[in-house]
């Protein structure tokens, strides 16, 4: 997620496997297309910055400009990641959750001004004064107030409080201890990055629509959209989707310190959980991705979907520097709607640009020290080559 921090050393890898393509987008060869730049980019920063593998899209809203993924699904093994195979959002997936919950909003079954105490009959008495007209908007925007839970131990911690009954049983008892105790700060002050407000905005959402968060995602996003969508690290259900990988601590004598990783064995180490899964704990393909990213820039450009375009307009709309779901910003002078996700194993980011109909997403399945520095040097070129004005 996009506010954990881990430190990382400076460390050093062994030279990547030698001749790894990248599987690219049949769009890209079709006749007559227009040259495609992912595929050499991408293996070349691969090798560069010695990742395990490394994935990239580049779409407008109806049409993908260039998709393709390179490397290994797990490093030491010979699999090479193909299009289908599976990426993990991290905080990335903030913007699936707030899609949802949109949806339901234009069902009537929340509103944007929907509060906690509207849906949770036990807090009448029991909510903190200062949550009683918190908003599922400001807790989606981190304008709730609610604490950060950006690290380890907090997460951990609230997995404890929260018992071992059903998912949506967890997530309805993390969000009734959370709201009852003292705000980290006063809601609807000031903007503070959360990752405690997508768990309590999904257990309102399971409380109004009764349905357990998981098939809401299903039926009001992936299934229509023809997506598929896990939750949860992408080999923790199928080991042979793309594992994470850590950094590792290594020592070579007296050379330089480079980029060591290790691969994560599937439901070992770390994990997110039921609770924060709202929070940015979704896995999907990069050309599944895609589809989500067109569905926004779809609504963007004002035409209506599976979202009413004014619907993806107030997703997308401050004030501040944070929306529903993604960070505000200007690339080059033109608005700019964005964000990264990072677990210990995956690191993502992801921009669009509504005026000119384009949006990149890269991903890849390691956070060592170079994964930031890689995907957004991919990030950059891709938008030097297609992120100009879409010809009209």
């Amino acid at each position: 997620m996009k506010s954990l921090v881990f430190a990382f050393a400076l460390l050093t890898a062994a030279a990547p496997p030698p001749e790894i393509k990248a599987f690219v987008h049949p769009a890209a060869e079709a006749p007559g297309s227009q040259e495609r730049h992912a595929e050499a980019l991408l293996i070349r920063l691969r090798e560069q910055h010695e990742l395990p593998a490394l994935a990239a899209v580049v779409v407008r809203a109806d049409t993908t400009l260039d998709l393709a993924v390179t490397g290994l699904r797990r490093q030491g093994n010979p699999e090479t990641v193909e299009l289908a195979d599976r990426f993990h959002l991290g905080s990335m997936g903030k913007a699936i959750t707030a899609t949802v919950i949109a949806r339901l909003v234009e069902e009537g079954r929340l509103s944007w001004t929907t509060r906690p105490v509207d849906v949770f009959p036990e807090l009448a008495k029991a909510i903190h004064p200062s949550y009683r007209d918190v908003t599922i908007e400001q807790l989606l925007r981190h304008q709730g107030g609610t604490p950060k839970y950006d690290s380890v131990a907090e997460i951990e911690g609230a997995k404890a409080r929260a018992g071992s009954g059903s998912p949506r049983d967890q997530r309805r008892a993390f969000s009734v201890w959370l709201l009852q105790r003292r705000p980290h700060l006063a809601p609807g002050t000031r903007l503070e990055y959360s990752n405690a407000g997508y768990p309590v905005a999904a257990a309102m959402a399971e409380a109004a629509a009764g349905e357990a968060w998981e098939s809401l995602v299903e039926s009001r996003l992936a299934r229509p959209l023809g997506i598929s969508l896990m939750h949860g690290l992408p080999a923790r259900g199928d080991s042979p989707q793309p594992w994470g990988h850590k950094p590792k601590s290594a020592f070579f004598g007296m050379a330089t310190y480079q980029n060591v990783v290790e691969p994560q064995a599937p439901g070992d180490g770390y994990a997110l959980g039921v609770i924060f899964g709202a929070s940015g704990d979704y896995s999907l393909s990069i050309a599944d991705y895609a589809k989500f990213l067109q569905l926004h820039l779809a609504g963007l450009a004002g035409r209506d979907g599976l979202l009413k375009a004014s619907s993806i307009r107030h997703l997308h709309a401050g004030p501040g520097e944070y929306a529903l779901g993604w960070g505000l910003g200007e690339f080059e002078g033109a608005a700019a709607h964005g964000h990264t996700g990072a677990t210990e194993t995956f690191f993502s980011r992801v921009i669009i640009l509504p005026e000119r109909d384009v949006a990149i997403a890269v991903l890849t399945n390691t956070a060592s020290v170079t994964a930031s520095t890689a995907t957004r040097e991919a990030q950059m070129e891709l938008l030097r080559i297609y992120g100009q004005p879409a010809a009209r």
